[in-house]
């Protein structure tokens, strides 16, 4: 046994001693993460009109509108819809890989039986056997095999494991954030959808009215076609935009449904709420220095360039000296019967496997330029997605304070066409103006409504979108 641990120790002696056996050609320049762009100006122009908070939106931040029935459907959602089981399923995957890589960290230990029979030819080279039958019973209960990790390319692959199960759980969350964010987007669309066909059917019914009131005029020749031609016209339009308007809620209804993970059927029942808009949302005290953490996309994509980084290592190895230790304890015999009774059967062996890299035609080098070239990739994958982040950040932003400004300005010009109507109504019912005028205000402030109705819909939309683009529930601690 001593003389067994000298030739091994002389043996990784000699295999420290050379550093490699394949050419490691040197390295090339790598692609490089890029800083946090400057927001500050952006931001500057948002704070003037924007509240600011030191929280960021919470974890469930759909309750924030205090909509049950919104409430029911993304929790629906995040149960039921395959689109995130399926994401879930990869995160499994991803684990398990990490359990593969672990177990390489340990010896194995296995047990093998193996039997044979042949007879040697009488014109073979091997002139003792020549013409001879020979059995041979092998039983090795006991194969230990361990692989000594002398550059660390085990270690690399475990850690680069790792950081794609974290990826993938990231990735789970960001679909989380996207499944509830396209849900409340679509709710408020079937919620702005039935407000505006209620203005439509109001229009509807006015232009109806209108139009008995252009033959009425007709028929005791007070007027001429031409204005009755007109009424027919505006009613088809109205008609029209209401069947429209009815196809989407069916449409919405079947998109809800379709996230939810239900079938069309189910959807008809989903129902909305009147539209009741959120107050101006907050933005956070520390958003340019902290929005990284909170983007669930930015991270995945940052832990799967550090991943392609280990796995670099783990081909580098691949042109140094492999070494496994292997063992074994058995019986081996030629005779079935004295295989167990006689201890003359006993076989036993430990020693080093060493496998050296010296001429592989080109793959080794492939593999480290193909884990290179993932790298870069990554990294600027990575890269775009932060520029991504940032632009969407700046584009909610943008267009919070447009739709907010339009709410207003729409709500004023509703006031403004309703007042018109009770003045209307007023000389109408004072014999100062004739019907033509009450159904003309009663017809524009329907109209207003409707496009207050698409407004208020796109506000509590860009609301979701402001919220999803700061990330959601989600933080990564340990990039705070």
């Amino acid at each position: 046994m001593n003389a067994l641990r000298r030739r091994f120790a002389a043996c990784l002696g000699a295999l420290l001693l050379a550093p490699s056996c394949a050419w490691l050609p040197e390295p090339g320049a790598r692609a490089g993460k890029i800083p946090m762009p400057r927001v500050d100006k952006t931001l500057a122009a948002a704070r003037q009109a924007l509240p600011a908070s030191p929280r960021w939106p919470s974890e469930k931040w759909w309750q924030s509108f205090a909509i049950p029935a919104l409430d029911r459907l993304v929790e629906t959602a995040l149960a039921d819809s395959p689109t995130l089981k399926t994401v879930e399923a990869r995160l499994r995957q991803a684990q398990t890989l990490v359990d593969a890589e672990a177990a390489n960290q340990y010896p194995t230990v296995d047990a093998n039986i193996g039997f044979s029979a042949q007879r040697f030819s009488a014109n073979s080279v091997q002139a003792k056997l020549a013409g001879e039958h020979f059995r041979q019973l092998l039983i090795n209960p006991f194969v230990l095999r361990y692989h000594l990790d002398l550059w660390g390319e085990d270690k690399a692959a475990l850690e680069a494991a790792i950081g794609k199960a974290m990826a993938a759980e990231i990735e789970l969350a960001d679909a989380r954030l996207l499944l509830s964010a396209a849900v409340a987007g679509a709710y408020f669309d079937l919620a702005s959808a039935s407000a505006r066909l209620d203005a439509a059917a109001r229009l509807t019914a006015e232009r109806s009215e209108w139009l008995k009131w252009a033959e009425s005029r007709l028929s005791t020749g007070l007027s001429s076609t031409a204005p009755l031609l007109k009424a027919k016209m505006d009613l088809n339009d109205a008609k029209q935009q209401e069947a429209a308007i009815r196809a989407e809620i069916q449409l919405l209804q079947n998109r809800l449904a379709a996230l939810a993970g239900k079938g069309p059927d189910w959807g008809r029942q989903v129902a909305s709420a009147p539209l009741v808009l959120p107050r101006l949302l907050p933005l956070p005290n520390d958003l340019p220095l902290r929005l990284l953490a909170h983007r669930p996309d930015v991270q995945a994509a940052r832990l799967r360039a550090e991943a392609e980084a280990k796995l670099i290592d783990v081909a580098k190895t691949a042109f140094y000296p492999d070494v496994n230790l292997v063992s074994f304890a058995g019986l081996h015999s030629v005779s079935m019967t004295d295989v167990i009774l006689q201890g003359s059967s006993l076989a036993y062996a430990v020693g080093p496997s060493i496998d050296f890299p010296i001429f592989e035609g080109g793959r080794l080098r492939a593999e480290l330029q193909y884990r290179e070239a993932a790298y870069d990739a990554a990294v600027e994958h990575y890269n775009g997605q932060v520029l991504h982040a940032v632009q969407e950040v700046a584009d909610a932003l943008a267009g919070w304070q447009k739709i907010d400004e339009q709410v207003n300005e729409q709500r004023q010009t509703l006031a403004a066409a309703e007042t018109a109507r009770r003045l209307a109504e007023s000389e109408y019912r004072s014999g100062l103006s004739d019907r033509r005028g009450l159904i003309e205000a009663n017809t524009a402030v329907s109209f207003q409504r409707l496009r207050l109705a698409g407004l208020e819909g796109d506000y509590c939309k860009t609301a979701v979108q402001l919220t999803r683009v700061l990330g959601g529930g989600y933080l990564n601690k340990a990039v705070e």
